[in-house]
């Protein structure tokens, strides 16, 4: 049995990990993503700003869930990009020939 008490344990943590990153994706909808993202953007934006300046889109490249777009009150857009899990991803801008998918 001691020999095989780190290997148990290990497993242990891998299943808890994915478990854990399955009830988050299973629980995680783009309404309550837009939502976050667009207090995110009033919080930065400050005077004038509302969250329904913020419209939602899916993603076009493979790691983006979401793509969410707000227009500031003096007309610049923001964009925020989404991952899987419901993180703000910092993704390389696409080459200008690239095309949209």
């Amino acid at each position: 049995m001691l020999r095989w008490g780190p290997l148990a344990v290990v497993t242990l943590i891998g299943a808890l990990f994915v478990f854990r990153l399955g009830w988050i994706a299973a629980h995680l909808d783009e309404s309550a993503l837009l939502e976050h993202y667009a207090r995110l953007y009033v919080a930065e934006t400050g005077d004038g700003a509302q969250p329904s300046d913020c419209v939602g889109g899916p993603g076009t490249r493979r790691q983006v869930r979401l793509v969410i777009r707000c227009t500031t009150p003096q007309g610049a857009l923001r964009v925020y990009m989404i991952g899987r899990f419901g993180r703000l991803l910092t993704l390389p801008p696409a080459p200008p020939d690239a095309a949209e998918t």
